[in-house]
């Protein structure tokens, strides 16, 4: 959602709102999400309760009405309105249950979740326990066939949180219970295909530093210190943020002199952030502080802390109600707005019914000023008209330029069988597929811009033209990554991004080079099991970080063996449930389909896709490309 960018971003929901893309309530629950993103609980939650309260939401997308949910209860939270958000959960949980859809099945753990947070935050405990428990079990069941370690994510967090809680209140034997499912979720997030190196490093860090607090409270030293040890191995430690997280452990272990250095890392931060002034800052940086300097018998310097502490509490209350305020502010303004709005509609009405009460006295003057209005409204009608007739032909020019940007005439060579196609699930996509044969080299690539519509359109032709001229000048694939990611990270003000698989085959010995940017796994056909996915070395997606170092693989020779590669518009592919055609499905799919010739391949992933979805829209482009070299 751009929340580098809150207004570009808000302007595009209201933009993607006046095309028709999205209905009032759909555009509510993204501009929810929008000033969740700026940590703007108040406004968060004007627009979620309207999206939560939108009967035709509900009619027409399910998934974003439950996602309103979600954000109405978390801006109640962020505002420390716990009961309400209790309620809210609640309401959505009672609402859920009475739902027998994928979407409502999926959505219900995390309502109990929510409720479990709320009943710690009361002090209700052994509540807050029971509501974590039956959220466990739906994410065990929910969870079932996921693949992506964002969907264990909340899992993996929820358990961290379980035990956290409960070494807050005392209750050392329940953490030591969620200490296995812990383990458990680590172990199903970070072997996941599309795990991050980054996410799987604070992961480990989060992990080891909540296990290091368990043990260490539930009188294990020595097991304390050994999962220290391993969080201090992890690179999220060494950051600032990751400095005082560990400070909990550390005041459990009683090592003041770590505890303040940790404290210490982390003030730095916050102040270069400008977060100081909050009070957040003050009770866990400063008041952490004060408790260490007087265990260490350091009476002056808790003495110094405790100055700073009481000169920016007044600063922190002031800084508090201007953010209240200009909050507030956000919400006054949109409810005049819909003030006015409300206005104009009332005297129309009132305008209405003066012009019934006058009709027969000004007949005349109101049939010629009745035609005058037609006439005047026929020429608006028909500007309007033009309007939209033209950015309706722009939308096909911009889909036929980016269709003949894609080869749509593949090799006719003895020894080589490819064929790609690409179906954009709106008049213009984000995805992309090429190829460039030199001699006998083929360099090709299938890919994923973020977003959909025309500025993902825009960013595809970009990548398009940039692997065209890197794979023409003979570069290996992970050369071609790199030097993609460093021209399209510049000035990449939108933020946007794209996964994509580049390969380069000699087509005399089936020596293949590759390199993975984030994207989906292809599958490659043979071997005993007749089709795997193909085991790779995860890269970032291109057009995040301009510094890094793309890591290229290889493999010695695929003569024989069909290469099927492809966008997550068709393993996310939805049917009118909302259950995804998934992995499972796609290989099982290949490994039955006799490989007469890749466009054969093709056509039957595209049957099975339409008969999945059961005339439900496609939510996302589609695209694949097969080939085999013999």
């Amino acid at each position: 959602m751009m929340s580098d960018q809150p207004e570009q971003a808000l302007a595009f929901i209201d933009s993607l709102k006046d095309e028709g893309y999205y209905s009032e309530g759909m555009a509510n629950c993204r501009r929810a999400q929008v000033y969740s993103e700026q940590f703007q609980p108040r406004v968060s939650e004007v627009f979620a309760l309207r999206a939560v309260k939108d009967e035709n939401l509900k009619n027409e997308n399910l998934r974003y009405h439950y996602f309103a949910y979600v954000l109405l209860i978390n801006s109640e939270q962020n505002m420390g309105n716990t009961e309400r958000a209790m309620t809210y959960a609640t309401e959505a949980l009672a609402e859920s249950n009475n739902d027998t859809s994928f979407v409502a099945r999926k959505y219900k753990p995390d309502y109990l979740e929510a409720i479990g947070c709320c009943q710690f935050a009361l002090k209700h405990v052994d509540e807050g326990n029971k509501s974590y428990e039956q959220a466990y079990k739906l994410y065990e069941e929910v969870l079932v066939n996921a693949d992506s370690f964002s969907s264990f994510y909340q899992l993996f967090m929820m358990a961290v949180d379980a035990i956290n809680y409960n070494i807050d209140n005392d209750k050392i034997e329940t953490a030591i219970i969620w200490l296995p499912r812990l383990e458990k979720a680590y172990d199903q997030m970070v072997t996941t295909k599309n795990i991050i190196d980054y996410v799987k490093d604070q992961a480990t860090a989060d992990k080891e530093i909540a296990e290091a607090r368990m043990y260490v409270c539930a009188g294990q030293p020595k097991e304390a210190e050994a999962h220290y040890r391993a969080y201090l191995a992890t690179d999220y430690a060494h950051t600032p943020v990751g400095r005082k997280t560990s400070s909990a452990y550390l005041e459990a272990s009683g090592k003041w002199s770590e505890m303040m250095a940790a404290l210490e890392a982390s003030d730095s931060f916050y102040v270069s952030n400008e977060s100081q002034y909050t009070m957040k800052y003050l009770t866990s940086v400063l008041g952490g502080q004060f408790k260490a300097q007087r265990h260490l018998g350091h009476n002056e310097g808790a003495l110094r802390i405790a100055d700073k502490l009481i000169n920016l509490l007044d600063t922190v209350e002031e800084k508090s109600r201007q953010e209240d305020a200009a909050e507030l502010a956000v919400v006054y303004e949109t409810q005049e707005k819909e003030r006015k709005i409300a206005e104009q509609q009332a005297d129309l009405t009132r305008q209405r019914l003066i012009g019934t009460a006058i009709a027969m006295v000004l007949l005349v003057v109101f049939f010629t000023i009745y035609t005058l209005h037609r006439r005047r409204a026929a020429r608006r009608l028909a500007e309007v008209s033009a309007v939209k007739e033209r950015i309706e032909s722009e939308l096909r020019i911009a889909r036929d330029i980016q269709m003949s940007m894609v080869p749509n005439v593949f090799p006719d060579r003895k020894g080589l069988d490819l064929y790609a196609l690409m179906t954009p699930a709106r008049e213009v996509g984000g995805d992309l597929y090429c190829y460039v044969l030199q001699g006998d080299r083929l360099h090709f690539c299938v890919g994923d811009v973020s977003g959909k519509g025309v500025p993902a359109s825009l960013f595809m032709a970009q990548a398009t033209r940039l692997f065209r001229t890197f794979a023409t000048q003979g570069k290996n694939p992970a050369d071609i990554c790199t030097r993609m990611n460093q021209a399209l990270s510049e000035d990449n003000m939108q933020n946007m991004f794209i996964t994509m698989f580049v390969g380069l085959i000699d087509l005399k010995t089936g020596h293949l080079w590759f390199c993975n940017a984030g994207h989906n796994p292809p599958v490659i056909g043979g071997g005993d099991s007749q089709g795997e996915f193909l085991q790779m070395e995860v890269n970032a997606p291109i057009g995040l970080w301009s510094d890094l170092e793309y890591v290229g693989e290889e493999i010695e020779n695929i003569k024989g063996r069909a290469l099927f590669v492809y966008t997550d518009g068709l393993n996310e592919a939805e049917d009118p449930q909302q259950e995804q055609f998934g992995d499972e499905r796609l290989l099982h799919i290949l490994q039955n389909t006799h490989f007469d010739n890749a466009k054969q391949v093709i056509k039957t992933l595209a049957t099975e896709v339409e008969r999945h979805r059961n005339g439900a829209e496609p939510n996302d482009d589609l695209t694949m490309m097969c080939l085999r070299v013999e």
